[in-house]
């Protein structure tokens, strides 16, 4: 699949407490890491578009998420 805009290698769980941190490789792109460097990290790369549609649907989730926690 070389050229897809996703290419899927791993399945990860991001639970809390996980360490999470981002290095920023230029205008466009981003480096994230989950875990505990250097063996129990998973690490992926994002463009600036990607990232942006990334934060757009986790603030959409988030809200959701929010709205189970608190029915009124």
């Amino acid at each position: 699949m070389l050229g897809a805009s996703l290419v899927v290698s791993s399945y990860v769980i991001i639970r809390e407490g996980c360490p999470l941190a981002v290095s920023v490789d230029g205008p466009d792109q981003a480096q994230i890491t989950c875990g505990w460097l250097p063996s129990d990290a998973f690490e992926f790369t994002v463009s600036r578009s990607a990232l942006r549609a990334l934060v757009e649907l986790a603030t959409d989730a988030l809200l959701e998420m929010d709205r189970y926690a608190d029915p009124e």
